[in-house]
């Protein structure tokens, strides 16, 4: 079996490619999947990998980075990339750094996936047949040695155990994979009965209804053995969850099927079809969703429910599932209880002017410390969020903002919010934050130019600005400046913007869980890379290290 690896920062994504069966038809093995370029080249430095499937968009490092340094350092490998979005650049790029093959992730399923995979081990076969002819004239002996390959015995074992699977575990990876394309919109007519059949579904789902169930987000971790901990908890629970919910006395007539989506995401597809009284079919859904409540109220962990109304038809499930999606959102103003869909009661797409009016006025307000008139604007626009009901993604970009505006550290609205009660306790805090951090430091002694110029960079050292921007504010010629700054501060411009923009991201490293990537994003680095190589110059270490010796 050749061995593969999976590089994609997105779980569902890993979870959906590992269930298909393609892999081992072709005679792959995945032998692991990861998160990024990083701990990709982690894996090729132990392991001996025949072929790497990688996204293109991945924090820390990307697919084009991971694709270069696989090159460099393991020119045999067959590489194949996934993207979600047809763009012509990443492909040239990709190609151009020695991609083997490109695929759109919306088109993988077990054909098309099949195919790519036929054509990598037809390269690979002839790429080694011609390296062991090579290898075989130059260390013939070398080469009988290595020709008894010691893992055969495992691998042909781990075959055989693989083969002696239970019919139910079969069952539940069919199970996944068939709702999975349903949800993709991949699957139907004659196809999508013929795989509902051979996954032993029994619900034919014509009159269909969605409940989605989500943990809360919990605090970031990069330590693999706490998510490792949380991703066996969510399994644990989902085990729970299927015995609670088929345990449950009355409900034999009403056919369910749940399934896990990874990421503490899951699913339960509810087949209403021989229902046709709409009253019935609500209170099978109504206390199917009791019943999940009830259960996650028993657990230590936090969890969402969103419920879709009931569909018909055959996209009905797919329609559903967005509905019930949609609802998870929604949850964000329900704090208790369950979200059901309403259809004229959908997320607000657009900010309220109150909480524009409040991004505008907000650096002025603490220039003049007026710390009551804001707090009183910011519970109108509470108010405002809740009458709009406004998407809760659209409220933290909101939230980043006014952080960004207030020049106060952009740490909290990730991490913790995830009910609308709780953003009025932030703008609190933020307050706190805000008009206590007073005016920068920087010297009285300056020309006016150079004050302007300090004070310029000091604002705004997280946006992309340079000499040119401060120039312009500072109302001088940009090589004045750069001559004025350097005799007055002691320091050139671009390194007292540089300097600024590094105690930023090495407060955050130390005090805050962010990802590595968001660090840099939030402290002005464009690249995170840049980011990365300007701290090891600086304090001889990654920015991994830095946060673990902080």
């Amino acid at each position: 079996m050749r061995k593969a690896l999976l590089a994609d920062d997105d779980f569902l994504v890993r979870s959906y490619l590992k269930m298909l069966t393609s892999w081992e038809k072709a005679g792959f093995e995945i032998t692991a999947d990861v998160r990024d370029g990083e701990e990709a080249l982690e894996v090729l430095d132990r392991e001996k990998i025949d072929l790497v499937v990688t996204d293109i968009a991945m924090p820390l490092m990307d697919g084009i980075e991971l694709i270069r340094e696989i090159r460099r350092k393991y020119p045999d490998i067959y590489v194949i990339v996934l993207s979600c979005h047809d763009e012509f650049e990443y492909v040239k790029k990709a190609m151009k750094e020695g991609a083997d093959e490109y695929v759109l992730k919306n088109t993988l399923n077990e054909e098309s996936l099949y195919t790519v995979l036929e054509a990598a081990e037809e390269h690979i076969r002839q790429s080694k047949e011609e390296a062991g002819v090579k290898e075989q004239k130059q260390q013939t002996q070398e080469h009988a040695d290595m020709k008894k390959d010691p893992e055969e015995d495992n691998i042909a074992d781990a075959d055989g155990k693989m083969g002696e699977k239970s019919d139910q575990t079969g069952n539940m990876n069919e199970k996944f994979l068939f709702f999975n394309q349903i949800l993709a919109g991949t699957l139907s007519g004659e196809e999508r009965e013929e795989k509902r059949i051979r996954a032993g579904i029994c619900g034919k789902y014509k009159n269909s209804a969605v409940i989605v169930i989500k943990r809360e987000e919990t605090e970031y971790t990069e330590d693999p053995l706490e998510e490792a901990r949380k991703e066996q908890y969510s399994l644990e629970f989902y085990r729970r969850m299927q015995e609670k919910l088929q345990s449950r006395p009355g409900e034999s007539e009403t056919e369910k099927e749940m399934i896990y989506l990874g990421n503490g995401t899951y699913c339960c597809f509810l087949d209403l079809s021989d229902e046709y009284k709409s009253s019935v079919m609500y209170q099978h859904l109504t206390g199917t969703a009791s019943a999940c409540y009830k259960i996650c109220a028993e657990e230590e962990e936090a969890y969402k429910i969103g419920v879709s109304n009931i569909c018909i038809g055959a996209d009905a499930l797919r329609q559903a599932y967005q509905q019930a999606r949609m609802m998870i959102k929604n949850s964000f103003y329900e704090k208790d209880g369950i979200a059901y869909y309403e259809a004229d009661r959908a997320m607000g797409k657009e900010l309220p002017k109150e909480a524009e009016t409040l991004l505008e006025e907000a650096e002025l307000l603490k220039k003049k410390s007026e710390k009551d008139k804001f707090l009183l604007m910011a519970g109108t626009v509470i108010q405002a969020f809740k009458k709009e009901r406004c998407d809760s993604q659209l409220v933290r970009q909101w939230f980043r903002k006014l952080e960004h505006k207030l020049q106060v550290d952009g740490t909290r609205a990730d991490q913790h919010f995830g009910y609308i009660g709780e953003v009025k306790k932030e703008l609190e805090h933020l307050a706190e934050q805000a008009f206590e951090c007073g005016e920068p430091d920087i010297p009285e002694d300056l020309s006016q130019a150079v004050k302007i110029a300090a004070d310029y960079a000091a604002r705004h050292y997280r946006e992309a600005v340079g000499l040119g921007d401060a120039a312009e504010a500072a109302g001088v010629n940009s090589t004045y400046l750069s001559y004025l700054f350097s005799q007055e501060m002691g320091i050139g411009f671009a390194n007292y913007l540089l300097n600024l923009r590094m105690e930023h991201a090495k407060k955050l490293l130390r005090e805050t869980n962010l990802k590595m990537w968001q660090v840099a994003e939030e402290s002005g680095f464009n690249d995170y890379h840049y980011f990365s190589k300007v701290l090891k110059k600086a304090e001889g270490m990654s920015p991994a290290q830095y946060r673990k010796h902080s």
